[in-house]
């Protein structure tokens, strides 16, 4: 039995179902993936079976494992002591960097996870409008806190394409009747969109949504549905939100508010904020951030809130992505992955397709034409998926599972053209056994 199946039946008797995460079992293999080191673009397994990441830690690995200038600058931290709970000077350093590059930075706080970023960005946005309804994007994922845990996923049932949009719960125990604060839009619909908030906008609070649809693959929206958007929004007095958790830095130093040209209200930044250490930030206009206390009345706080460790990494990081030709790179490396991928599915027969934006990307199995909504993903074959997914593990190139539809994908800036080459002939070797 191998060190990464041993360690698994351990874990089993005393980990709840021997994960740390949910969603780390990877179906694919039917177990998780344990890692015990990784450089640049690699992992190494338990049993020292090295593996190409396309997972990069669900996304907060965008520079690579073990950057040297992030290293560097949480080792300084660390030699200082790390003091948490207090304020120190690189707290207003990595402040004004965020919003010297994020559009809709004004005012900003840090926090852990992005589900505590969106739940303190949606728990401000009541509190400044004295509204309570929140507008949300069908199939857009926004964190695991009860608000925001409805239309994320598969439905229990067929959904069709015209069926009414529905607020499926995502999880058992959550509270009846935080489904009636939300009001529910299907990704891509500007006449949906305009329709409800002119009807609702006397209870909305905002309206939040993920820029680029990330938990669907990779979908970009219309730029008729992004402006009916803000200017529905800002003409009702509804704070738009927008949350980059995953999308920040993947395609451009200001996020996808940047590369879409519409500045929201808020926004919540996560992942690759951190440069791969624990860090979630919500931030946005001044006079909305005004509202936290001590200024306001909104409560927000939290015992390890700008860790001075991860404060560290993060300016180590957003200076990275600031770097003249950073860019230039992840783009260059996404044309050659993107192409050879959809190259190698055509090539050897697999209704697969490859659709991406900078560094993060999806892959559709069985789905005909470019799906523009989550409606469209759903009739993904996730067995072919698992199926691939399983082969390219084999082949020494790890991708996750996470149990859902079209899964999201990513490589790190570490990845060379080099890389990308040997990732494109393991994968010829994958879907190859997977059309036999």
């Amino acid at each position: 039995m191998s060190r990464v199946t041993e360690n698994y039946e351990r874990a089993r008797n005393s980990l709840a179902g021997g994960v740390s995460s949910s969603t780390r079992l990877n179906k694919a293999i039917g177990h998780p993936m344990y890692i015990s080191r990784a450089a640049g673009c690699k992992v190494w397994d338990l049993d020292g079976k090295p593996y190409y990441d396309l997972c990069c830690s669900h996304g907060a690995t965008l520079l690579g494992h073990g950057d040297p200038r992030v290293t560097a600058a949480v080792q300084e931290a660390l030699l200082n002591g790390a003091p948490c709970s207090y304020e120190n000077e690189r707290h207003a350093e990595l402040a004004e960097l965020l919003c010297e590059t994020i559009p809709c930075f004004e005012r900003v706080r840090f926090t852990g996870s992005g589900t505590e970023a969106t739940m303190h960005t949606i728990r401000l946005a009541r509190a400044f409008t004295k509204r309570t309804k929140i507008l949300k994007i069908e199939g857009n994922f926004h964190g695991y806190h009860d608000q925001v845990m409805y239309a994320i996923g598969s439905p229990p049932t067929a959904l069709a394409a015209d069926a009414p949009t529905s607020a499926w719960p995502a999880s058992s125990g959550m509270t009846p009747g935080l489904d009636q604060q939300l009001i529910l839009v299907p990704y891509d619909r500007a006449d949906l969109l305009a329709d409800a908030i002119q009807k609702h906008a006397h209870e909305l609070a905002a309206v939040i949504c993920e820029p680029v649809f990330f938990n669907a693959g990779c979908i970009l929206p219309s730029d008729e549905f992004v402006r009916v958007m803000r200017d529905e929004t800002q003409k009702h007095g509804i704070l738009l939100i927008f949350d980059e958790v995953q999308s920040a830095f993947r395609m451009g130093p200001g996020g996808a508010q940047e590369y879409l040209g519409v500045t929201p209200d808020l926004c919540t930044v996560g992942k690759a904020v951190g440069g791969g250490y624990p860090l979630s930030v919500f931030g946005g206009r001044a006079d909305v951030m005004a509202k936290l206390m001590p200024q306001g009345d909104c409560q927000h706080s939290g015992t390890y809130n700008g860790h001075p460790v991860i404060v560290a990494a993060a300016i180590a990081a957003i200076r990275a992505y600031r770097e003249p030709g950073f860019y230039d790179h992840i783009f260059a490396i996404a044309k050659q992955l993107y192409d050879g991928m959809n190259r190698v599915f055509s090539e050897n027969g697999v209704p697969g397709k490859v659709l991406g934006l900078g560094a993060r990307f999806g892959i559709y199995f069985g789905v005909e034409g470019e799906p523009h909504s989550f409606r469209d993903a759903l009739p993904h074959n996730k067995p072919l998926m698992l199926k691939f997914i399983a082969e390219s593990i084999a082949n020494g190139v790890y991708f996750h599972d996470y149990g859902g539809g079209a899964c999201h994908h990513g490589f790190a800036a570490a990845t060379t053209a080099d890389d990308v080459g040997e990732i494109l002939q393991r994968l010829n070797t994958a879907v190859r056994a997977i059309a036999m």
